[in-house]
Order: C-alpha cells, then structure tokens, then sequence
C-alpha cells in the first residue's frame, strides 16, 4: 500500500464499480502512524499526530524497533481497517501472525503481486529479504519499513507492531476528530453521486479510472497526513484516503497558495504543467527531484488547487488547473481589498 502505486491493467472494469464512504479510529490511526513515521512528515500540515520527538520514551523506543521511517507500513494495515473499522487494535491482536506478516509485505495487493509476483511476495512473508533494496516495491522504502521486522519470526514481528499501535492508541491518538470525519461522509452521501463523481468529489478534483483487478472503491477522510491523497489497495479493493477540506476563509485559503508557490521546483512544475499533462516522473525530472520529491511538491498544487490528476494506479497523469490559477488571482486579490 503506497501513496502512489503501479497497476498492471488500466482498462475498463468488467464489473460495475461501487463506491463506499467509510469513516473510523482504525483508517485515522492507521493514517497518524504511518505520519509519524515518515521520512516526509514536513511536507504534511499541523495536526493532531505529534512529532516522534515529542513522545514518550516508551512509544520511541517501541516504534525504533520497528523502523523510524516504516511509514509505508503502516498503511498496509488498512485492509484490516476495511474489516474492523472501529478498532485496529484489536484487529491486529486477533490476526494470526503469519497472515499479518503477509498482510505487511503486500500478498493482498494487486499492484506488488503484478510488480514482484505472488511467490517473491510470499517469500518475503518468510523471511526473504530479496525486495528490501527493489526500487518500486513498497514506494523505494522496503528497507525503512521492512528492514527491522522480516529477519524476526512471524510471532516477534506481531508482538512488535502490536506494541506500537497499543501505545500510540493509548498516548497520542486524537479521536475527537473521528466524529469530524463521520460529519464528511455523511454530507457527501447525502449527494447521491455516481461512484466517478463522487470520487472525484470527495477527492477535490482527482479523476479515477476504473482498474480491470478492483470492483469496488472506499472513500475514507483522513485529517492526520493532509493534504495527501492516499491511494492504497487491498484484494478487490481501491482504498482512497482524501484529505478532510479545510475551512474556505480567506487566511487559510492564502497560507496554501503560498506553500504551494514558495519552492522553485513547485513553479517549474506549473510552468511544465501549462504545456499539457504531465507524469510523476515526467514532472520530477523537470523540478530535478526524486519522485518522491515530487510527490510531495504536488500534494501541495493539489491542496492549492492549482493541480489536478486522473489515471490509476497504472498511470497517473497531473494536468494544471486553469480556473485554479484564475481563483489564485481572485484570492490576491480579495488580499489586497481589490
């Protein structure tokens, strides 16, 4: 489960795509560790997941034996999230620990089975350690994530994850914001939208195509990594993590254009953008960054609402929002009382 994944099929679905709106502690909790763990924890806004420093000695110590920088991992949990949305603790305490360890590596997932093949998936559930250095598997971050966990029997590793989950459950989680998210499902179903609009509805602009291997799509709000959009899978299912909207005042509004527009990178982006659509990779190579570089720089044109994307997991293309930079203009100018 990766912010951005690789599909094998981009074709039409065979089946009708369904589209759910899910909300709950398990997706938040899952979503706020794996926030804390990122090597990119700057790019995300200030909310309720406290800095790793700030915690206690007990709950650093639990989360180093796992990986520091083990954010990917966390969000292979949220297939269990899908199953016990109310209670992920209690999920993981009750999934044998041979089949979470395949939950982590990704056997439930369409786009590493396609990418490494069932078997090298398998074998990494056993201990193997071939996928750790594999430049796509796991976003380029197998090692951060996995490192520590897969040379440890299957029961060492539960015992391990579990630890921090109880911890972070116990000491940091926040969960006065789940009724927030619980308020956005219900204003969104209150839409009655067909499952395309209302995925791109919930997500501000990201325009979903149906994948060949995936027949049913979960919407779930997340407010502990805005402004990413977390695009995750588990068996049949596409899991879309979209950033709780903030408030529309002025002040909130300027403070995201400006983030948006204060890297040199983020402005050749735009300036890319403006030639026609553009790729992850294509749009990295013109800003000189990483792609994960990248996806960073493009969380925050899409939290702007300067960029946005379609495509799937296969492909995602970004295209630049025109009437997005004509809104930038009104907002400058709303600033200055023009």
């Amino acid at each position: 489960m990766s912010m951005m994944e690789f599909v094998h099929d981009a074709t039409a679905a065979t089946q009708p795509l369904r589209a759910e709106l899910v909300a709950g502690p398990a997706f938040e909790l899952a979503i706020g560790l794996s926030t804390l763990t990122r090597p990119d924890r700057s790019t995300t806004r200030p909310g309720w997941v406290p800095e790793l420093a700030a915690c206690s000695p007990e709950l650093q110590q639990a989360v180093g034996l796992v990986g520091v920088r083990s954010g990917e991992l966390w969000l292979h949990l949220l297939g269990l999230a899908l199953e016990r949305p109310a209670d992920l603790v209690g999920a993981v305490r009750e999934t044998p620990a041979d089949e979470l360890r395949r939950h982590l590596v990704g056997v439930h997932v369409p786009a590493w089975r396609a990418l490494v093949g069932g078997d090298a998936l398998e074998a990494a559930a056993a201990g193997a350690l071939a996928l750790l250095d594999h430049e796509r598997y796991y976003a380029g971050e197998a090692r951060d994530s996995l490192g520590l966990l897969l040379p440890l029997t299957a029961a060492q590793t539960k015992r391990r994850v579990l630890a921090v989950l109880e911890r972070f459950a116990a000491e940091a989680f926040d969960t006065s914001v789940v009724p927030e998210l619980e308020r956005d499902i219900d204003a969104k179903r209150r839409l009655e939208l067909p499952p395309l609009q209302l995925i791109e509805e919930a997500t501000a602009g990201y325009r979903y195509e149906p994948e060949t291997a995936l027949d049913r799509v979960v919407l779930v709000p997340h407010v502990a990594a805005r402004p990413w959009l977390l695009l995750c899978q588990h068996r049949r299912t596409r899991i879309i993590c979209y950033p709780l909207r903030v408030g529309e005042d002025l002040e909130e509004r300027t403070l995201l254009l400006g983030r948006a527009l204060a890297d040199e990178g983020r402005i050749r982006m735009l300036r890319r953008l403006a030639a026609g659509d553009s790729t992850l990779t294509e749009l990295a190579e013109t800003a000189g960054v990483a792609r994960s570089t990248a996806h960073h720089h493009l969380a925050h044109l899409r939290a702007a609402g300067l960029v946005t994307m379609h495509g799937n997991a296969r492909a995602y293309w970004f295209t630049l929002r025109r009437d997005g930079l004509a809104d930038a203009r009104r907002l400058l100018g709303e600033l200055g009382g023009g």
